[in-house]
C-alpha cells in the first residue's frame, strides 16, 4: 500500500516537473518596426541592391542579445525568428522599394542589373544594463557603390538607443528594438535619396 502510494506521488511530482518545463518554451520574436516614409512621385533610374549585411560573427545568432558588466549574453527565453542582419536587409530593401525614389530595389542576391549597391555592416544590435535601467543599441554603417568603378560616392554611420521601458523580459526589449530600427531605416532613406538624387 505504502509502495502504491509512494509510486503514485512519484508519478505526479514527475510529470508536474514535466509540465513546468513544456511550459517554459523560448518564445521566438520578430522585428517589425512601424516605419513610415515619403513616398516620392516618380522615381529617378538608379537600381540599388541592398548587400547581405555582415557583421561580427557574435551578432550573427538568433539569440537576443543583452550585455550587462561589458559581457554578451543571451535571454534563456527568447529568441529572434530569423538573424537580425538577415530582417534588416529584408526590412531596408522593402522599405526604399516602398519609396519609390529609385527604379527598382532588390536583395544582394538578385540577378538584376544593378548600378548601385548598398552595402551595410551592423556594429551594434543588444540590449546594454546600466545600474536599474536599459536601453537597446542599433548601430549600422553603410556605404553607397558605384558597381561601374567600384567608387564608394558616400558612407555614413547610423545609431540609434531606445529606453527598454517595459521590463517584461525578452517582450519589452524587443519592443525597443521596433523603435531603433525604424528610426535608422527612416534616417537612412533621408540620407540616401539625399545622397542620389
Amino acid at each position: 500500500m505504502k509502495y502504491s502510494i509512494i509510486v503514485i506521488l512519484s508519478i505526479l511530482f514527475l510529470s508536474g516537473c514535466s509540465i513546468k518545463e513544456v511550459q517554459i518554451k523560448p518564445s521566438h520574436y520578430t522585428l517589425d518596426p512601424i516605419v513610415k516614409l515619403e513616398r516620392f512621385a516618380t522615381s529617378n533610374n538608379d537600381v540599388i541592391k541592398v548587400a547581405r549585411i555582415d557583421g561580427p560573427s557574435g551578432l550573427n545568432t538568433r539569440a537576443i542579445l543583452y550585455k550587462k558588466e561589458g559581457a554578451l549574453q543571451p535571454y534563456k527565453y527568447g529568441n529572434w525568428s530569423e538573424t537580425p542582419s538577415l530582417k534588416l536587409q529584408h526590412l531596408i530593401t522593402e522599405a526604399l522599394q516602398d519609396q519609390h525614389h529609385f527604379h527598382a530595389v532588390v536583395l544582394g542576391n538578385s540577378m538584376a542589373t544593378n548600378n548601385l549597391t548598398l552595402e551595410p555592416l551592423l556594429q551594434n544590435f543588444e540590449e546594454v544594463f546600466e545600474d536599474d535601467t536599459s536601453f537597446v543599441h542599433v548601430s549600422l554603417r553603410f556605404r553607397l557603390v558605384d558597381v561601374r568603378n567600384g567608387e564608394v560616392l558616400a558612407s555614413i554611420k547610423l545609431t540609434s538607443k531606445k529606453p527598454v521601458t517595459n521590463t517584461n523580459g525578452a517582450a519589452g526589449t524587443v519592443e525597443a528594438f521596433d523603435l531603433a530600427t525604424a528610426e535608422i531605416i527612416k534616417n537612412l532613406s533621408i540620407w540616401i535619396n539625399e545622397a542620389r538624387r
